[in-house]
């Protein structure tokens, strides 16, 4: 994931914020940041969870912040379903940093935009993330 950074970074810088693909870099590009790993050798870098996971939450809110402004006819499905990614992604964010409360309430928030649109997948992903915090 950390060669796919510099990628999304740069395609974000290229495109139209008024683009709903520029939604779904963005989301993408949240994914990417919270997903890097450790490194695996002492010759790597070091990875600071924390501000990888705090840089994650802040794309996945502008991603958020893009599609608002974004109005049809340039508003498409594509920005609808990033939004739910996004929302899903920030609960993912909540979860990694304990924020168990957030957590919850994002995969609901993601839950129930992707029933509005009808997106299959993020329903059954949010469902899942649920399952897993019950009881905790």
């Amino acid at each position: 994931h950390y060669l796919a950074t510099p990628l999304y970074l740069q395609a974000v810088s290229l495109i139209s914020p008024q683009n709903c693909h520029a939604v779904t870099l963005m989301t993408n590009l949240s994914a990417s940041l919270a997903q890097q790993s450790t490194p695996s050798s002492p010759y790597d870098p070091p990875v600071d969870r924390a501000a990888l996971t705090s840089n994650a939450r802040t794309w996945a809110l502008k991603a958020l912040e893009t599609a608002a402004d974004i109005k049809p006819p340039e508003r498409t499905a594509e920005c609808d379903e990033g939004c739910a990614v996004a929302t899903h992604n920030l609960g993912e964010f909540a979860e990694m940093v304990g924020d168990l409360v957030e957590a919850r309430r994002r995969y609901d928030e993601g839950r129930s935009l992707s029933k509005g649109i009808g997106f299959v997948e993020g329903i059954r992903k949010a469902d899942e993330r649920l399952r897993g915090l019950e009881g905790r």
